[in-house]
C-alpha cells in the first residue's frame, strides 16, 4: 500500500489544511487549568483524511519547507487561542518550536512576536517549547532563547530525560519550564530508577528556578507518585486528550478532583505504611542488638551471620565504632548478592569509614534510631533501606547498621 502523500506542504498550507487542537496543562495547586499546549493536526486536501503529525513533518524535504510549516502551525495556534486568551488572561499557551529551524538566519526575525501581537495575546502568556532532542546549533539556540526572553516569552525545554536530551542546556538556557518526558513517566510508580531520575530532575528544576512539568500522564498511579515527588503541573490523557478549542476550554475537571481526593488518602496510607515498616525494622534491629549485647568483635560476626540466616529480607549487617569506622565484617545474605555485578557492588570491609554517612551522623546527633530513604545498596546492588541504632545506651556505644530489602 502506497502511503506517500499525493500533495505538497505548500498546497496544504495554501488550502488551510492545518488545524490546532489544545491539550490542557493542569495545575493541581490551582485544581484547574494553567493553560494549553497547541498541537497541529492536518487534513489531506485531496481526500479529507487526517494526516498523522509524524507524517506531516517528515514530508518537509528541506529547511525552507520545514520553516514555512513550523510558522504556519504557530500562526494557526495563536489564532485558535486568541478568543480563549481574551476571555481569560491568566491562561498560558505553549507552542512547539522545531529546533532544526533555529539558526543564524531565523532567530532574529521576530515573526512569532508579530503573530502574538496581531492576535492580541499577552506575550508573557506564551511559552515557546523547544523540542530539546532536535536542538543542534548551540550558539543559535542560545541567541534565540535570549532574544525571545527579551521580548517577554517564556521558554520551555521539551523531552527532558529522553535519550537525546542534553542536561547541560538547562543551566545554559535557564528555561522557565522543563517538560519531563513520557519515557520516564510511564509506570513510574513501579520503576525505582525512573522515580529516582525524575526526583533528581525535579530537584534540579526547583534549584535552578524553573517549573517541572510532567507530560504523558496516563494513570492515576503515575499522577499520585509524581505529586508525591513534588510535581504540580501535569499533561496527559489521564486528564484530557487533545481537543478542539471549544471542548478544551471546558475540560472536565472530574479527574482533577478525583486525584486531589485520592492524593490525601495516598499520603496518609503512605505515612501509615512507613510507620508499620519502621516499627518492623526496629523490632528486627532490637532482636539483633539483644543477640549482640555481650559479644566481642570476634563473636559479633557469628551472631550477625546467624541472625541473617533466620531473617531472609536482610541484605547485610555490620557494626561501626563511635567514630564511624567499621569494626565487624559486612555479613551478607548470599542469596541477595548479584553474582554478575560483584566487581561493582562490594561489601565494605573492616576498617571502612562510614563517618560521612547519614545513618551514622544522625545517630551521632543523639537520635536513637534512623531509617534511610530507599537506595541501591553498594554491598548487594539491590534496593534497600539502612536502619541504624546504638547498641548500648552509652555515649561511646557502637552503632549497629542493617540493610533491609525494600
Amino acid at each position: 500500500m502506497n502511503t506517500t502523500p499525493n500533495f505538497s506542504i505548500n498546497e496544504l498550507i495554501e488550502n488551510d489544511g492545518l488545524t490546532t487542537v489544545l491539550q490542557p496543562l493542569i495545575s493541581m495547586n490551582r485544581k484547574g487549568l494553567l493553560g494549553f499546549e497547541a498541537l497541529t493536526r492536518a487534513i489531506n486536501p485531496r481526500n479529507g483524511e487526517s494526516i498523522p503529525p509524524f507524517t506531516l513533518f517528515n514530508m518537509c524535504e528541506d529547511l525552507e519547507t520545514l520553516t514555512r510549516l513550523d510558522r504556519a502551525c504557530r500562526r494557526k495556534a495563536f489564532e485558535t487561542f486568541a478568543p480563549i486568551s481574551r476571555a481569560d488572561r491568566s491562561l498560558l499557551l505553549s507552542v512547539n518550536i522545531d529546533a532544526a529551524i533555529i539558526n543564524e538566519k531565523t532567530f532574529n526575525y521576530g515573526l512569532t512576536g508579530k503573530m502574538v501581537e496581531e492576535c492580541s495575546i499577552p506575550v508573557g502568556n506564551v511559552v515557546l517549547e523547544i523540542i530539546e532532542s532536535k536542538a543542534g546549533n548551540d550558539a543559535a539556540l542560545s541567541s534565540f532563547v535570549a532574544k525571545s526572553r527579551e521580548h517577554g516569552f517564556l521558554i520551555a525545554l521539551d523531552d527532558v530525560g529522553t535519550g537525546h536530551s542534553n542536561l547541560d542546556r538547562i543551566p545554559s538556557l535557564k528555561p522557565d519550564i522543563i517538560k519531563i518526558d513520557r519515557s520516564l513517566i510511564a509506570d513510574i510508580n513501579r520503576k525505582f530508577h525512573n522515580m529516582e531520575v525524575t526526583r533528581s530532575l525535579i530537584s534540579l528544576a526547583e534549584r535552578t528556578g524553573c517549573l517541572p512539568l510532567a507530560e504523558g500522564i496516563e494513570t492515576i498511579e503515575e499522577a499520585l507518585t509524581l505529586m508525591s515527588l513534588g510535581i504540580d503541573v501535569f499533561q496527559g490523557y489521564f486528564f484530557s486528550r487533545p481537543a478542539p478549542a471549544a471542548m478544551a476550554v471546558n475540560t472536565d475537571m472530574t479527574p482533577v478532583k478525583h486525584l486531589a481526593s485520592r492524593f490525601k488518602t495516598h499520603v496518609l496510607e503512605k505515612i501509615n505504611r512507613q510507620k508499620i515498616m519502621e516499627n518492623s525494622y526496629k523490632r528486627m534491629a532490637s532482636k539483633l542488638r539483644e543477640a549482640l549485647m555481650d559479644g566481642t568483635p570476634g563473636t559479633m560476626d557469628s551472631a550477625l551471620s546467624a541472625f541473617i540466616t533466620d531473617n531472609t529480607n536482610i541484605e547485610c549487617a555490620y557494626i561501626l565504632d563511635t567514630n564511624g569506622i567499621q569494626v565487624s565484617e559486612t555479613i551478607c545474605n548470599p542469596y541477595k548478592l548479584k553474582e554478575n555485578r560483584r566487581l561493582i557492588y562490594q561489601p565494605a570491609p573492616v576498617g571502612a569509614d562510614h563517618s560521612l554517612k547519614e545513618y551514622y551522623l544522625t545517630i551521632k546527633t543523639g537520635n536513637q534510631w534512623h531509617t534511610t530513604a530507599p537506595y541501591i545498596s553498594l554491598a548487594s546492588g539491590n534496593n534497600c533501606v539502612t536502619v541504624s541504632t546504638k547498641m548500648y545506651d552509652t555515649p561511646k556505644s557502637p552503632i549497629l547498621c542493617i540493610d533491609i530489602s525494600t
